[in-house]
């Protein structure tokens, strides 16, 4: 029996073996056409390496050293386009052997394969099952100090002990075909950690219906689990978390099925994102449902997302189905859902997730709101009880007044330093790395700026990362006093520190910087109430924080829809659309500034035969060479080349007369020779070549814009009766 690298057989929840790849093996290929195949072999003939094809299907073989099919693996991903990466099929087999019958159910796609190479830690964590479960709790939303349960969130533990965050371990399962081992994993774990603790209440967890092939199978560890741990069927609620996507929603109503025959309740989570909505609460009548924390950030001040989450609780109600809202942040969130009948909240107002389950959350008693005369947002005017919370909206309202992150940090900075009279207060942020800057800094007189002090603490994501994500603060009265290191006092004492306060600044789980107040010149006795004010204010902080990078992220989407709109989506250059608004945009300009403009059309001599001959995959690929070639011919700004249909393309001159725009012809054609792409079919050349046809204008108002593009087709017309593969010069006039 071969050894093979177990890629595919995830029905297998606990096979997590790692894969053999780094070893001496044969790696065979299988490629979706013919084309696929001629690029990789060409590839491989490039770098010497030795192959045997195969008849059946395109596909080749070849012995590879240790760690070569990875390699060679990831030049292939660089060479082939997503859609052949996805489709090619690999299979890695230890040793000389042929592949046999049993084999073949390890092949998988490329793509999977070099994800899953790249898992090593992932598999490593699996295999010694380094999880933990984290638990939030999840109240009663009109008396917050009654805890229903809780909700278990995966956390992994690195080499050194350090927790990973769960977004990183899904993406890589994910794409790794890892995902039924880990949803294993993290249910086994939730259950014996749930159990350890011996908490009351229900306990949430998370599932993926797709990890599960066979519910009675798959879910039978589980069950055991939970009736060893003496756990009751009715307090566990398992947590539908793919249904963005269902991929088979007669398979998610057998796993739901096979939950609920067992006494189990079943919950549909991030109701408002994405495929999860309300087309799937007729076919799975869940018993609970969850608002998506993004619909409700805000929710109170956004018109569009209260009219969707009122209509929402409006549903659930009339169905008895429960709510729970997510992601609750602020009181007037929770008091907005409460008003309209929401049945349970969860969310770091309430409580954040803790490695023990917390059995005490605070009361929080509902606030009167007032409605705002806007009608474009749901605006609130809340009575504050304390000195505290008036100082907490006033400086809220100025740091939210910009959706600017610079603009955010430093008003953040200035506002906190007059408010806590203090000699320095900076914003720290961190970079992926651990390391990080001073970003913003308000400063005292006569107090030493460290505006862009850079430190690179190789010890911090080991000493302080977990200690400040878990929303820890740090008060320091005296650093002379402190027990501090003497390496830490000296750099205390470089940057003339005496005292300080140190809060995180938090973008959900993840620690995004940290809120430093400085005393310079004297150290300074630390009150709580200015320890809970100056942490209130760096929640409100992350939250403009988190805002702003939300917009950010609007402003970039509408860019890129902006472009995706505008652009040809194989080849890249302008689409249709953007050439009819450029050209009759330039028309009217050059029509007032009286200025040429000129106009070539040109089209792949033959194209029908080499689709014909090589696939719409070849085709496709050189019409994206093709595109590339004429862009490179074109030199100022204001041109535009576009796709113009098919196999044909634009390219809009403005200020350019004909002897100039014959000129930019010529280089297209130089450019498209220049890729020696074999067309053994063609009738004019053993290459793709392109007939061109070229006119020039002085737009007039009286004249119609599709005068010149009549031209230039009627130059490209006479190129092709002409015997293709040139370029003809038309006069507008004559054309006309």
């Amino acid at each position: 029996m071969s050894q093979i690298c177990p890629i595919s057989k995830t029905c297998a929840c606990r096979n997590v073996a790692p894969c053999r790849t780094k070893e001496a093996g044969r790696l065979f290929l299988w490629f979706p056409v013919p084309h696929t195949l001629k690029k990789v072999t060409s590839y491989l003939q490039q770098f010497a390496l030795k192959y045997e094809l195969m008849h059946e299907r395109p596909g080749l073989s070849l012995d590879c050293r240790p760690g070569q099919s990875l390699e060679i693996a990831y030049n292939l991903a660089q060479l082939l386009a997503p859609r052949e990466l996805k489709e090619t099929q690999v299979l890695f087999i230890r040793g000389a052997t042929q592949p046999q019958l049993h084999d073949f159910s390890d092949i998988s796609s490329l793509q999977r394969f070099i994800k899953f190479n790249q898992s090593d830690w992932l598999v490593e964590m699996l295999a010694t099952e380094r999880f933990t479960s984290y638990f939030q709790p999840i109240v009663s939303i009109n008396n917050t100090s009654e805890i229903f349960g809780y909700e278990s969130l995966l956390r992994g533990v690195d080499e050194k002990g350090n927790l990973v965050l769960p977004t990183p371990i899904l993406e890589l399962a994910t794409e790794a075909g890892l995902l039924p081992q880990l949803d294993q994993v993290a249910r086994l774990s939730t259950i014996t950690q749930f159990s350890r603790h011996q908490v009351s209440g229900h306990i949430f967890i998370n599932f993926s219906p797709t990890s599960l092939y066979d519910p009675a199978f798959c879910l039978r560890t589980t069950v055991e689990a939970i009736d060893t741990a003496g756990i009751s069927h009715d307090r566990v609620i398992f947590e539908v978390v793919e249904s963005d996507k269902p991929q088979d929603l007669t398979h998610l109503k057998t796993v739901l099925k096979y939950y609920r025959d067992a006494g189990f309740l079943v919950a549909l989570d991030d109701l408002g994102s994405g495929y999860s909505s309300l087309n799937l609460l007729h076919q799975l009548r869940p018993d609970f449902i969850k608002l998506d924390m993004e619909l409700i950030r805000d929710v109170h001040q956004n018109l569009y997302k209260a009219s969707i989450t009122e209509k929402l609780l409006e549903i659930t109600q009339k169905l008895n189905i429960q709510t729970v809202a997510e992601g609750i942040e602020c009181i007037e969130e929770l008091n907005w859902l409460r008003n309209r009948g929401a049945t349970l909240a969860q969310g770091y107002l309430i409580g954040k997730p803790s490695a023990v389950p917390v059995t005490i959350t605070p009361r929080l008693d509902p606030i009167a709101l007032i409605a705002s005369a806007n009608s474009k947002v749901i605006g609130q005017q809340v009575q504050h009880q304390s000195e505290s919370e008036r100082i907490v909206a006033a400086v809220t309202q100025r740091i939210r007044q910009s959706l600017e992150l610079d603009e955010i940090l430093q008003t953040t900075a200035a506002e906190v330093r007059q408010l806590f009279e203090v000699d320095r207060v900076l914003i720290y942020q961190f970079q992926p790395d651990w390391s990080g800057l001073v970003a913003v800094e308000s400063l005292a007189e006569e107090c030493m700026s460290i505006l862009g002090f850079h430190v690179m603490d190789t010890c911090f994501q080991s000493t302080g990362a977990a200690y400040y994500q878990q929303g820890n603060t740090r008060a320091i009265e005296d650093v002379e006093n402190a027990r501090l290191s003497p390496c830490h006092v000296d750099l205390l004492r470089s940057l003339q520190i005496r005292a300080n306060l140190v809060v995180p600044i938090l973008q959900q789980e993840r620690l995004w910087g940290l809120l430093i107040a400085h005393q310079c010149r004297s150290p300074r006795q630390w009150q709580q109430s200015e320890i809970n004010l100056f942490t209130q204010l760096a929640g409100q902080a992350a939250i403009a924080i988190q805002q702003s990078e939300l917009y950010r992220q609007l402003q970039q989407a509408n860019q890129e829809l902006q472009r995706l709109a505008c652009s040809d989506g194989l080849t890249q250059v302008a689409n249709r659309r953007c050439f009819d608004d450029t050209f009759n945009a330039e028309w009217q300009r050059l029509a007032r500034e009286q200025g040429s403009l000129s106009l070539i059309l040109c089209d792949v001599d033959y194209f029908k035969l080499y689709n014909d001959t090589h696939g719409h995959l070849a085709g496709d690929d050189a019409l994206r060479q093709v595109a590339k070639a004429i862009s490179q011919a074109v030199k100022h700004p204001a041109d535009l080349v576009a796709r113009y249909g098919g196999e044909e393309f634009a390219v809009i001159l403005p200020n350019t007369d004909i002897e100039r725009a014959i000129a930019v012809a010529r280089d297209i054609q130089t450019n498209v020779s220049a890729l020696q792409m074999p067309h053994p079919h063609s009738q004019v050349s053993e290459f793709i070549t392109l007939s061109l046809g070229v006119a020039t204008i002085t737009p007039r108002s009286q004249l119609a814009p599709a005068t010149l593009i009549a031209a230039a087709d009627q130059g490209l017309y006479q190129a092709k009766a002409q015997g293709r593969n040139c370029v003809v010069q038309m006069d507008c006039e004559d054309a006309d």
